[in-house]
């Protein structure tokens, strides 16, 4: 769990080892590229790869049947390759577009049956109007001196066709538009449409054989691309040519012997107070599943700390509260293990199922400890019944447990903020916001009893007096060992400034209770379901498949919101509250030059 440390290299060479240089150079693939050119404009790189090009393999790569590979490059055709797709991919549009048309015509034309509308001459100033009327409404017609037919009648509403030289006034429902082509020509026409979207999708699946061709082609124009912007981001002289950027201090040695291979000058720097480098997270072992919780909402500062482990216990505890039943979070780990080996192709898959692990096995106990499975409670006396040892329907109980978690969450930030400004007196400001929600949290304990306890009413308002005045005096950047009144008075204005985020503590905190309450709204339907399932089991013949489709259906519904419900809010809870007091400062991700193509 740590943000890799990482130095400032910068090569040296001649000229006409640029070229070879940057090759190589990718295929090191551990420098994060610095811009050293001396022109402020960007000149775009020169590839035969766009956007369509890439927009022709993703269309390829998600066709639902592929041919075997060719990976005999002599037939293959790159440009016929991506335009034939991309004219597929348009004519499909094109063709789905239409099908819809038609499906929706066929539907609003099939009561009136197939027919074709006369010609203008033939009924002279006559109009031929069509309307969808409600039986109930038919009788209003009788006062309308109209001509009008009904040509077909369903279990709601008669269609009508009215003739007159105007719009009739007074119908008792608005006209209808219907399609100007007769029916049977427009099922010829579908039949036609759905004909053609079957070949294209065969020529669709013909051209995924070129997909792995095709996917080497686009990466080495890529990595050709990617070059040329690293030349334009070097330092370019008439004799020499200068590259810089940041590595891990773990590859210094690699790059020395790079630099020693191809006869180049080497600089290497730690990173200088001005120095903003970009940060490269590395976790392993169980708690490396909280990494891309992480960067999904923020990169960390080069200089804050990696909170992944903290997210990956925090998120999964906040998760397992949510549900707050045991057998929602077995049948999740069901789902776990059904797609473990699926999603542990990739690096980031093996760290995101470690995550679900964990969030599985704490929803788990905590599930157990609540005594809730599938909204029903454990018999008297059962081992299951010896481990709820905690009672979810208690409020006030569960209010306490939820500011609690919170406090210690918010405590844990400003501890980690703390760290990030250790040997600088704006570290006693975040010991100051420690002791103001210590302090919170024991005034309110205090106070919430059946009767007030004095000591923690007393330590309450003590430990936030003492709060504030550190985040008063310590807030500010300004030296602190100055004899200018003028520092010590912005000082002072700089703290006042910082205490106004009492009431934004205040909120936060609060705002943990949204695991008390989503909680117990689980609970609770889950419970209410369990009601339902048994009232209409009660019932002889249909009630037994009433019984099952509540059971399904509901449970379905409950444990899909709640998974729902703990990712969203375990996430902003972290992301929002946590990051909030312990990650002020936001970096950019370490991205190395290298080679996509293998």
């Amino acid at each position: 769990m740590a943000i890799v440390p990482v130095s400032k290299v910068t090569l040296y060479g001649t000229a006409h080892q640029k070229d070879v240089v940057l090759d190589s150079l990718q295929e090191l693939a551990c420098v994060h590229l610095v811009d050293l050119g001396q022109s402020s404009e960007t000149v775009r790189p020169k590839t035969n790869i766009s956007a369509e090009t890439h927009q022709a393999l993703k269309f390829l790569r998600t066709c639902p049947i592929r041919r075997r590979a060719v990976k005999d490059e002599a037939s293959f055709q790159f440009d016929e390759v991506v335009q034939e797709a991309l004219r597929i991919e348009q004519r499909q549009q094109q063709l789905q577009d239409e099908r819809d048309e038609l499906t929706l015509a066929i539907r609003n034309l099939t009561p009136w049956g197939d027919f074709r509308l006369p010609p203008a001459s033939e009924l002279g100033e006559l109009r031929l109007w069509f309307y969808i009327v409600p039986h109930y409404r038919l009788r209003s017609l009788n006062d309308h001196h109209l001509t009008w037919h009904v040509v077909s009648r369903d279990h709601r509403f008669a269609y009508l066709v009215v003739i007159s030289a105007t719009e009739p006034d007074g119908m008792p429902a608005p006209r209808v538009h219907l399609d100007d082509r007769p029916l049977s020509d427009l099922q010829r026409r579908l039949e036609e449409v759905e004909a053609e979207q079957e070949d294209l999708h065969w020529r669709r699946v013909a051209l995924t054989r070129w997909n792995q061709l095709l996917s080497r082609t686009i990466a080495v124009a890529d990595d050709r691309a990617a070059r040329q912007r690293a030349a334009q981001q070097a330092w370019n002289d008439p004799s020499m040519f200068a590259i810089q950027g940041w590595a891990p201090q773990a590859d210094t040695e690699r790059i020395r012997a790079f630099a020693r291979d191809h006869c180049l000058g080497l600089t290497i720097e730690a990173p200088s107070a001005s120095d903003a480098p970009p940060t490269l997270l590395e976790n392993r072992g169980l708690t490396a599943g909280g990494q891309d919780a992480v960067t999904f909402y923020t990169t960390p500062a080069y200089r804050a700390w990696d909170p992944s482990a903290v997210v990956f216990v925090s998120f999964s505890l906040f998760f397992a509260m949510i549900m707050a039943d045991a057998g929602y979070a077995m049948l999740l780990g069901g789902l776990v293990f059904g797609f473990w080996s699926r999603v542990g192709k990739s690096t980031g898959g093996l760290r995101l199922r470690k995550l679900l692990l964990f969030i599985v096995i704490t929803s788990i106990a905590y599930g157990v400890a609540v005594g809730s499975y599938f909204g029903l409670s454990p018999t008297q006396g059962s081992i299951l019944h010896k481990l709820h040892i905690i009672d979810a329907r208690d409020t006030t109980l569960m209010m306490q447990i939820s500011i609690a978690i919170g406090v210690a969450h918010l405590t844990l930030a400003n501890l980690a903020f703390a760290w990030s400004r250790r040997w600088s007196p704006t570290m006693l400001s975040s010991f100051g916001w420690i002791a103001v929600l210590l302090g919170g949290l024991a005034l309110g304990f205090g106070k919430s009893g059946v009767e007030p306890q004095a000591p923690l009413i007393q330590y309450g308002g003590c430990a936030i007096a003492a709060g504030m005045i550190a985040v008063l005096l310590f807030s500010s950047d300004r030296p602190l060992l100055t004899l200018k009144l003028r520092d010590h008075g912005g000082r002072i204005v700089d703290g006042l400034k910082s205490l106004t985020s009492i009431t934004r503590a205040f909120g936060d905190v609060l705002s943990y209770l949204r695991l008390f309450a989503l909680g117990l709204a689980s609970a609770q339907l889950a419970v209410t379901f369990n009601e339902l399932t048994y009232k209409a089991s009660c019932c002889v013949g249909i009630g037994s498949l009433l019984a099952v489709l509540v059971v399904a259906l509901g449970h379905g519904l409950n444990f899909t919101l709640a998974i729902m419900s703990g990712v969203v809010h375990g996430l902003r809870l972290n992301c929002i509250e946590f990051f909030g007091w312990s990650l002020l400062d936001e970096g950019y991700p370490f991205r190395p030059f290298c080679k996509k193509a293998v």
